[in-house]
């Protein structure tokens, strides 16, 4: 056995080295569902396609980083182009967490920095107040969180991992395409002998979600075998499966590497040189009343409070690469900094910049499809269920099972962070997720990503499972039956949509869509017997500076470039035009658990070919729209 292996023998806790059997121990952490909760696919497979946002940026890759060094500091959030009055939200959005019954969590800190400024420190709660899961302490025992509370970060740690794997890869001691094996013989086992160091780092290696290494091995030599030894699901690079034991086989890839404990690793090379004094692997005694309580566990009698809260983590020492780390908010805003400055943070280089790319470039949608998971190397990408109102194919990093998140939003350069301890005092509470979208959405809007020029216009799609409809009839004369003009109507003429009225009649739509992948559609459609049956309109979204996009089937989906789009629908069903009374609709549709910005219609315009029969610029038009579930902005 590796000596940096069995150094961990003496640091596991005693109760969990004397466990002898399973019967009454917690399941384990990630069996709640870290990173994401399952969701249904019905609504996913009802979105025939998606649009193709992929293409087209009007600039370079946004992750492709300038080491620039960057500092954080303190800012005003008007100095960083956050507006002030939309971040006051953000304690109420915290406490809504708190006051819930049951409680999301007990405590709570945010930070919100933009452009290197930290704009929004602010913390609520209480980071220690239960003695169990049905009693509370004395109240003057409640610890109150602080903005300097230390909160165990779950699996956030899997990007310290992944840091120190990446690290390793730059110095030439590993590579992306080595089996894993080849570096720890025994995880050849179980026929894995082909699982590359990529494979584990973007969880398509095959192997399971988790083992109960603390509940059904004796020791620490035992716990790492079973981990390394584990047999596969599937053949490498065929699924995705969210699994901590690929971390924790990094992690050990580190130890053997570096000759160092994976703590004493990322001590070295990660937090030291970035100033990251208060991130660490089993804080001390000292610092107990500092950090955040999590779980009372049952079997054992305790609360966790001072030491990791992850089983298997704990029952390796506190140190593994799937779990353990603690940290600060601005402690680790400085390592999200870090990302942001292309590796570099003041005179520390971490990372080179094109491993930065790297770590932040999807690695995994042709096996996940379209409203699948997105991975780079470490990171999650493209998070809907937490990244929210921030989400886009560039938004990264990652959740913890205690009730944490980072998101970095490379597109404004924006970093937030909310610790919580939402297991405490037990698990089952735990729903952290409702308040991260609802503080990244409040983010998003202090950024401005929503256009002020559909700001006025019908908005829809930030409720779960609804459906909203917006309508409006219109009279079609037959081809080739001419028509009128309306020069001079108010409004008419300016912007508002795409496309070439002599084509023949048209839907012209001023839009900004943010909607969940293949979750949340809006759909473009048309009915010329009185709504008996509807036609989807295909369609083009143009926008300036960025190649149009086609709605094959009218289905709107996606993060929408966060650009407002000009689309231009044709009024056919199958190969002729319509005519005569038609009605026009568009339904949004949102599946349980809505998670981006929604969608906004500005201006509507229908033109049979040579005038606009429909203009929602014009007063006496707008009255004819019928909107059901959606509200029209001021």
């Amino acid at each position: 056995m590796d000596p940096q292996i069995t150094r961990r023998t003496g640091l596991t806790a005693a109760a969990l080295a004397s466990a002898t059997t399973a019967v009454g121990l917690p399941a384990a952490a990630f069996a709640e569902g870290d990173p994401a909760p399952d969701k249904d696919d019905s609504s996913r497979r009802s979105a025939r396609s998606a649009p193709s946002w992929s293409h087209g940026e009007g600039h370079r890759h946004p992750w492709d980083r300038r080491p620039s060094g960057r500092t954080l500091h303190e800012a005003t959030p008007q100095s960083v182009g956050l507006d002030p009055a939309v971040l006051e939200e953000l304690p109420g959005i915290l406490r809504a967490g708190l006051e819930v019954d049951p409680a999301r969590f007990s405590g709570a800190s945010v930070l919100v920095a933009s452009q290197a400024g930290i704009a929004v420190e602010h913390a609520d709660g209480y980071a220690l107040r239960w003695k169990n899961a049905s009693e509370q302490l004395p109240e003057d025992q409640w610890v109150q969180a602080r903005t300097d509370t230390l909160y165990d970060l779950a699996s956030i740690s899997k990007i310290f991992t992944a840091t120190s794997v990446m690290q390793l890869v730059e110095e030439g001691s590993l590579a992306l395409d080595d089996p894993v094996a080849s570096h720890l013989p025994s995880f050849a086992e179980g026929g894995k002998g082909q699982v590359t160091v990529q494979h584990l780092l973007t969880h398509t290696g095959g192997l399971p979600a988790t083992l109960g290494l603390y509940s059904d091995y004796p020791d620490v030599p035992s716990r790492i075998d079973a981990a390394l030894t584990v047999a596969p699901d599937a053949p490498p690079g065929t699924a995705y499966v969210y699994s901590d034991l690929g971390l924790i086989a990094l992690g050990l890839v580190v130890e053997k590497l570096s000759g160092q404990g994976l703590d004493e690793y990322v001590r070295k090379h990660i937090t030291e040189p970035l100033g990251m004094s208060e991130t660490m692997y089993n804080p001390p005694a000292e610092l107990r009343d500092r950090i955040a309580a999590t779980e009372y566990i049952e079997y054992y009698g305790e609360l966790v409070h001072g030491h990791v809260h992850d089983e298997n983590a704990y029952s390796l020492g506190g140190v593994a690469g799937h779990a353990g780390v603690f940290s600060t908010a601005k402690d680790l805003a400085v390592f999200a900094q870090m990302f942001l400055g292309g590796g570099r943070y003041g005179d520390a280089r971490i990372l080179e910049p094109q491993t930065v790319q790297e770590m932040y470039t999807d690695r995994i949608a042709e096996i996940t499809g379209v409203g699948g998971d997105r991975r780079g190397l470490g990171p999650e990408l493209e998070a809907w269920f937490y990244h929210a109102g921030l989400t886009s194919p560039y938004s990264g990093t990652h959740t913890g099972f205690t009730g944490t998140s980072l998101v970095i939003d490379p597109l404004t350069d924006t970093i937030v962070i909310l610790l919580t301890n939402s297991v405490h005092p037990t698990r089952e509470w735990s729903s952290t997720s409702e308040t991260r979208r609802g503080v990244s959405t409040c983010v998003a809007h202090a950024l401005g990503i929503v256009p002020e020029e559909v700001r006025e216009g019908w908005h829809a799609g930030d409720e779960d499972s609804t459906t909203a409809t917006l309508s409006a009839a219109v009279d079609l004369p037959a081809a080739g039956s001419g028509g009128g003009s309306r020069e001079g109507s108010e409004g008419s003429g300016s912007g508002g949509g795409s496309g070439d009225p002599e084509q023949g009649p048209t839907v012209l739509l001023d839009l900004f869509t943010h909607l969940e992948t293949a979750y949340d559609v809006l759909a473009v459609e048309a009915s010329a017997d009185q709504g008996s049956t509807w036609a989807p309109l295909a369609g083009t979204l143009e926008a300036r500076h960025q190649q149009p996009i086609a709605v094959p089937d009218g289905q709107i989906t996606g993060w929408g470039r966060r650009r407002r789009w000009q689309g231009a629908f044709p009024l056919v069903d199958g190969e002729e035009a319509m005519s005569g009374e038609v009605e026009l609709r568009l339904t949004l549709t949102t599946d349980r658990a809505t998670r981006g910005l929604g969608a906004w219609v500005g201006r509507i315009r229908v033109t049979d070919g040579k005038r606009d029969v429909l203009d929602t610029a014009r007063t006496e038009d707008r009255e004819h729209v019928v909107a059901e579930g959606w509200t029209r902005g001021e």
